[in-house]
């Protein structure tokens, strides 16, 4: 009888002890047999968001967004426009080795012919693929890459591409006010004054929230989410929006919104700049807007308003895209991917657009929702790469991934958001004046220069977090100096997590032998 109760009594242990165990040990659920809703908007700068903490502008509908999703704090793009960027976060290969390291390369030409691309990979997987505006950079550099689409939407198809006509008929859209037709020589002086005279405008679009692009694109999104749901097929949807991209312009209710007085100035002024690696821009013309000299401070607040503007109108596009998510249930079995292609900066640095290798450039928003995921609603703090999404719905989705990918899958972070993670991002820039390559960790910045005023520069983050001394000379940070050179040239397998071998760190979903061993 003694036997036996100590007998039961063990087993009664292993039993609460097992239990405790597997309750210990959150993961993700089966999203193998999930759809992707991915929403990329273009130049976004992440701090403009207020879904990422900012005081004035309003994204209520990003706001639900991160409140059900995780919020990625440090997420870094590996191309600091948007060809390359895209290029990279569409392969899970880096602008160095996939050769794409400009807005001026054609993918087509540049990629090494053993490069695939993420519809490539899901349309062997499976899955439905739509695209609903710009996705790659352009229909003709990336015609091969388009072509595996079943559906196109508000975007030039590549030639010979058959499928379905619109879903969504719209009267013609009113031309903006002052629109005037282009040159026909795309290569002649004219086409180009006609380009920087379009980009470099902001305020009031003259057009109806009907009219626009933008949301005509969200009006789509909806429509096709809405015929998914019918079908049950499982599906990758693919959603553009062109804001905050230059023109900053967007409909007049939401100009309206914000007052430029009450927009206060940007940090980091050209005149408090130390050692600065960029000093001609920092004084001259921008690319894309304020191109002929730097604006007066009221065209500064006034500008940043109209930035304000196009978010909250992308946010009220996106709104309509979630909304019918949830109407037609997807919303149990669609990941959510929210993310922008690069950054934007907003007078910091006396700097407007992208191009370079400075945090507002760099750091990007990204928005990730998988359905039962264990961190959902959580903020996290560690370093991402927009090169790991691609091996990250290869983990999720289950799908054969190239061999030589050069990102790792983030996937455990959305079950743990404060899991350590990666020690460093790693950036490339490359825009006619300068040449150069970006280490950068939590604490420091770090960039050395091939071409450009200097050949490197030194940003203490947590002292200076707005980079405006450059340190790179000076005795105290010689030490970290070469610590942070060294880690550039050792590259992105030294940045990897404690315990991972290439890539290689433990799932997000227990395998079948951990699942047998949780649920002894």
């Amino acid at each position: 009888m003694r036997r036996t109760f100590f007998s039961m009594s063990g087993c009664l242990a292993l039993f609460f002890l097992c239990g405790a165990v597997k309750a210990a040990v959150p993961s993700l659920p089966d999203t193998t047999k999930m759809n992707v809703l991915f929403i990329n908007i273009e130049d976004c700068n992440a701090s403009a968001l207020g879904c990422y903490g900012n005081p004035i502008c309003k994204t209520p509908n990003l706001d639900r967004l991160c409140a059900t999703g995780i919020r990625f704090d440090r997420a870094y793009v590996q191309g600091v426009c948007c060809n390359p960027s895209r290029a990279s976060y569409l392969t899970g290969l880096r602008p160095l080795t996939n050769r794409v390291t400009n807005n001026g390369q054609e993918m087509d030409a540049y990629f090494p012919e053993w490069v695939v691309t993420l519809p490539e990979m899901l349309k062997k997987r499976g899955l439905y693929l739509a695209v609903i505006g710009k996705f790659f950079h352009r229909t003709d550099y990336a015609e091969k890459q388009l072509s595996v689409f079943h559906r196109i939407e508000m975007y030039t198809p590549p030639p010979g591409w058959q499928g379905p006509g619109p879903v969504v008929k719209f009267p013609p859209a009113r031309r903006p006010p002052h629109w005037e037709p282009p040159p026909k020589d795309q290569k002649s002086p004219e086409y180009r004054e006609w380009r920087r005279r379009r980009s470099d405008r902001y305020g009031d679009s003259g057009l109806s929230r009907e009219d626009e692009g933008d949301y005509r694109m969200a009006v789509v999104a909806s429509a096709l989410l809405r015929e998914f749901a019918g079908s049950g097929k499982q599906f990758f949807l693919a959603v553009a929006q062109s804001r905050p991209h230059t023109p900053l312009v967007c409909p007049k209710e939401y100009i309206q919104m914000y007052d430029p007085a009450q927009i206060p100035l940007p940090p980091a002024r050209p005149q408090t700049l130390i050692n600065f690696p960029y000093p001609k821009r920092a004084v001259g013309g921008n690319p894309d807007i304020f191109t002929l000299k730097q604006p007066s401070d009221q065209q500064v607040r006034e500008a940043i308003a109209a930035y304000y503007a196009c978010l909250t109108f992308v946010d009220d596009n996106i709104g309509l895209i979630l909304r019918t998510l949830e109407e037609t249930g997807l919303d149990k079995n669609t990941i959510v991917i929210f993310l922008g292609d690069h950054g934007f900066h907003l007078g910091d640095h006396g700097f407007w657009s992208k191009y370079s290798m400075l945090e507002a450039t760099h750091r990007a928003p990204l928005v990730v929702r998988v359905p039962g995921a264990p961190g959902n609603g959580k903020v996290c703090r560690e370093i991402v790469e927009f090169v790991d999404i691609v091996p990250t719905l290869g983990e999720l989705l289950n799908f054969e991934l190239p061999p030589n990918l050069e990102g790792i899958s983030f996937a455990p972070l959305l079950v743990d958001p404060d899991r350590p993670w990666k020690k460093a991002a790693f950036i490339v820039e490359d825009d006619g004046d300068a040449f150069g390559q970006c280490v950068r960790t939590k604490k420091y910045s770090y960039m050395e220069f091939s071409r450009g005023a200097l050949k490197a520069a030194l940003y203490d983050l947590e002292k200076d977090p707005w980079e405006t001394v450059n340190v790179v000379d000076d005795p105290a940070y010689a030490e970290v100096r070469k610590e942070m050179a060294e880690l550039l040239h050792a590259g992105w397998k030294a940045a990897l997590p404690e315990g991972s071998q290439l890539g290689q760190v433990q799932p997000a979903r227990p395998t079948k032998a951990q699942s047998a061993s949780s649920s002894l």
